[in-house]
């Protein structure tokens, strides 16, 4: 919560109900504890205006790990946390969406994010006691949607100056700081295939609704996107003055 904020105080415009109604279910199940944590689902480029279940369990277990001893002395027991109902509970599988820009190649992205996870199960490891295991060999990565690399473009290119005057005769011009955009999407593949002309991305929609569980068009910013497009390939193929 302490980057995402604390979203069971945030409202959802969509639904008028707070982005997560609660951060975690606890129950008692003999003799387990089980919990349930929450999150607030979306597209990666709005992850500051959601938050992630996954970052929220993660510190749960891991202070869980820290008090462990503490716990234990206590309940004159020992515990163990395990994945709930996993024919293997000792294998994890996480998956999560990264963006990157140019300055770094999609590559050297992967060799980060792997070294990153060997060098968190090396603590954990060290923490446990079990400082003669691999980190190396108890975590694999894979990167089955790590396709589109980075790339960058001109900020002041004639195609995005003629998308200006198009999304301002729309009416849908916000005049904000012409900057790139951080996260994954299929523009990345037709920069890679066209490398000498320029990219732009735009579309009808809210980042905040994609992927989520209220993902949703308005129709009448449907009608607008389409508009834009219209008038930016009028400009472009027959250069209409749009001023």
């Amino acid at each position: 919560m302490g980057l995402y904020g604390d979203k069971t105080q945030q409202t959802d415009p969509a639904t008028g109900r707070p982005k997560v109604e609660r951060h975690y279910d606890l129950a008692v199940d003999g003799e387990r504890l089980v919990v349930h944590v929450h999150g607030s689902t979306g597209h990666m480029g709005s992850i500051l205006e959601n938050d992630d279940a996954i970052t929220k369990a993660a510190w749960m277990i891991r202070n869980l790990v820290r008090s462990r001893e503490r716990i234990e002395r206590t309940a004159d027991s020992s515990i163990n946390v395990n994945l709930l109902d996993r024919a293997n509970p000792d294998v994890l599988v996480l998956e999560g969406g990264q963006g990157f820009v140019p300055t770094h190649g999609i590559e050297e992205i992967m060799r980060r994010m792997l070294e990153a996870a060997r060098r968190g199960a090396g603590h954990y490891l060290v923490r446990v006691g079990r400082a003669d295991l691999s980190a190396e060999q108890l975590v694999v990565g894979s990167y089955d949607k790590l396709h589109n690399d980075a790339f960058d473009g001109d900020p002041d290119s004639p195609a995005l100056r003629d998308a200006i005057l198009a999304a301002k005769r729309c009416g849908i011009w916000k005049d904000e700081p012409i900057c790139g955009w951080t996260v994954s999407c299929d523009a990345r593949l037709f920069a890679k295939e066209y490398p000498d002309l320029t990219v732009l991305t735009t579309g009808a929609g809210r980042l905040q609704d994609a992927h989520s569980d209220s993902e949703c068009l308005d129709v009448d910013e449907l009608v607008r996107s389409v508009e834009l497009l219209s008038l930016f390939i009028l400009k472009q193929t027959a250069d209409i003055p749009l001023a």
